[in-house]
């Protein structure tokens, strides 16, 4: 796998989305590494301006290490980012890793795990692994660009 430093790329996915990250192609393998994944949004508010604000494209609350592995057919372009949007993409970066390191900031503290099963729910995962899921996931995958 290739890596060089610094090597910051915007990639437009095939789903449209644009994410900027460390960006590291396996040609043997045909994938890309995408290290600090920030997912970039553009968003009008009322005065008429567009403003950019990147986020954390992976859950960030519930992983070790924030990178994806991705194949490289799922990518529609990549692009060189100015040095202002890097700069821009180093901050929002370490703010990430600072939330990553610190995962107290993300749990309930009030002592209530409503979010953990109960032994006694009659929930599983296969109950949401049925055609509902298969229909969505086929739906994503309609919803390629290209």
């Amino acid at each position: 796998m290739q890596t060089t430093n610094n090597n910051i790329k915007i990639v437009r996915l095939q789903s449209g989305e644009d994410v900027m990250a460390n960006y590291y192609e396996d040609t043997e393998n045909g994938t890309v590494m995408l290290d600090n994944p920030m997912h970039i949004i553009f968003k009008r508010i009322p005065t008429g301006q567009t403003v950019m604000m990147m986020m954390p494209w992976l859950p960030i609350e519930l992983i070790k290490d924030n990178s994806a592995l991705i194949y490289d057919s799922d990518i529609l372009t990549i692009i060189e980012p100015k040095e202002d949007i890097i700069n821009y993409y180093g901050k929002v970066v370490l703010q990430a890793k600072e939330k990553m390191e610190d995962p107290s900031q993300f749990l309930d503290d009030d002592g209530d795990d409503d979010f953990l099963e109960d032994e006694d729910d009659d929930i599983s995962f296969d109950d949401y692994a049925s055609e509902e899921v298969m229909e969505i996931l086929e739906e994503k995958k309609k919803s390629k660009l290209h």
